[in-house]
């Protein structure tokens, strides 16, 4: 890890478990100071507990990011402890259990919607204001794979990462002459917990998908982490993560009206999507 983070504050939301909470370690490390949340106060504590840093250097509240007025009072907060903030890192996120966008009814939708996208714009627009007052600053917002191609099963996830990847890409364009570098980042398979996290799916289920995608996942955590830190200190557009990730970004470009054959012919089960 580079000298890029060290002294730096660095925001990540969704630091309870997975690549945030790889994300914080790498970075408490490289000598960073941290604002971390998450929902679940007890994961996010268990993170808090493992990097052991000092009180002056590290700053946590559990809320959910969803909600606008929580994140506004966050970024007031992180300023009163720290008073600056240099990179956003949006990574707060859920799915949902495999179901068509049919199937699927508005409460779970707008869910999905409130976490993931909304949660990625409040986050944003936040902390921007203080972003500029430093010499520079990063965003970067945690988009998918399925940023970059549709997948069956999975309508309200994707639908809210296509939108991280168009906000994104929109906003670099905006602040193209500013001190700000904007960065999307698109994780293919990473061992993460978020099957386990999926809620209305019994444990004995979950647990079954939850291994299903680890066994098919290429790139863990951690390393993950590693790529997302390196390329936001890079100044990187666009980070995709893992061969899969470059594979699917590879197969858009080229058949972008019809890709979706090679999507289906790799789906286990499509009886799943039929009526």
């Amino acid at each position: 890890m580079s000298t890029f983070y060290k002294n730096k504050v660095v925001v990540v939301t969704g630091s309870g478990s997975g690549m945030g909470k790889e994300i914080a370690i790498q970075l408490a490390k490289a000598g960073a100071k941290l604002a971390l949340n998450d929902w679940n106060p007890e994961t996010l504590g268990e993170t808090v507990a493992q990097l052991g840093l000092e009180s002056d250097h590290i700053l946590t509240q559990a809320f959910d990011v969803g909600k606008r007025e929580k994140v506004y009072d966050f970024a007031a907060q992180v300023i009163k402890h720290f008073g600056q903030v240099d990179v956003v890192i949006n990574n707060a996120g859920i799915a949902l259990a495999p179901a068509t966008i049919e199937r699927t009814n508005y409460e779970d939708f707008e869910k999905v919607v409130n976490i993931n996208m909304w949660g990625m714009i409040y986050g944003t627009k936040a902390f921007l204001p203080y972003l500029k007052e430093r010499p520079s600053g990063a965003i970067a917002n945690v988009s998918s794979v399925f940023g970059i191609m549709g997948y069956p099963s999975q309508g309200p996830y994707v639908t809210t990462k296509f939108a991280i990847r168009g906000f994104t890409e929109t906003l670099r364009i905006e602040l193209k002459n500013t001190n700000i570098t904007i960065s999307s980042i698109h994780p293919g398979g990473i061992k993460t917990n978020i099957v386990r996290n999926i809620e209305k799916v019994d444990d004995e289920q979950k647990e079954e998908m939850a291994k299903g995608f680890e066994e098919v996942a290429p790139t863990t955590a951690s390393q993950a982490a590693t790529i997302i830190l390196e390329g936001i200190a890079k100044g990187k557009a666009r980070i995709l993560i893992g061969k899969d990730a470059r594979s699917i970004d590879r197969l858009t470009r080229l058949f972008p009206s019809s890709y979706e054959k090679q999507v289906l012919k790799r789906i286990d089960n499509p009886a799943l999507f039929d009526e």
